[in-house]
């Protein structure tokens, strides 16, 4: 068996309101539109609402919002990207994120990487590192720390948006 590290993985970027995120390609589930999103009055500001998905509501986050940025209101290419949870936080294993079209797939070896600054309002918590794919800057999100930020918004909101913190 060779216990070296693979020459390429599989990655999606994410276009945000004046952002991008790296995630692996297996994080996402699915993209679907933002029908049927609704914003509960009283929830966080970067807390896009729940969308009904399959049965049950998940918690739809806006990224660059609780990264400290700011977002545009939605327009048509608006898209909820369906993540596969990395923790027992979020009931159901998944939730979404508010995303400007949908997803680019990338191939990245070693040559397609590049490190990059972060941003001065870049959270130290929420985002693990800033690299450089191609000519695109993108932020790579510390899933663990949004989980647990989406957990507490929804702990705080009350019944109907319960999570297994």
């Amino acid at each position: 068996m060779d216990d070296r590290a693979p020459d390429q993985l599989y990655a999606v970027l994410i276009a945000l309101q004046g952002d991008t995120l790296l995630l692996p390609n297996l994080a996402v589930t699915e993209v679907v539109s933002t029908e049927g999103l609704r914003r509960p009055s009283g929830c966080a500001p970067w807390l896009a609402g729940l969308l009904a998905w399959q049965g049950r509501e998940l918690p739809v986050a806006r990224f660059e919002l609780l990264n400290n940025g700011a977002a545009a209101p939605d327009h048509r290419r608006t898209r909820v990207v369906i993540v596969n949870a990395v923790t027992a936080r979020i009931e159901g294993g998944h939730y979404g994120l508010i995303a400007e079209g949908h997803p680019h797939l990338v191939t990245l070896n070693r040559a397609a990487l590049r490190p990059a600054e972060r941003r001065p309002q870049d959270s130290s918590e929420l985002v693990l590192a800033r690299v450089r794919v191609a000519s695109q800057e993108a932020a790579i999100p510390n899933l663990e720390k949004l989980e647990e930020a989406l957990a507490g918004a929804l702990a705080a909101h009350g019944p109907g948006t319960e999570s297994t913190a």
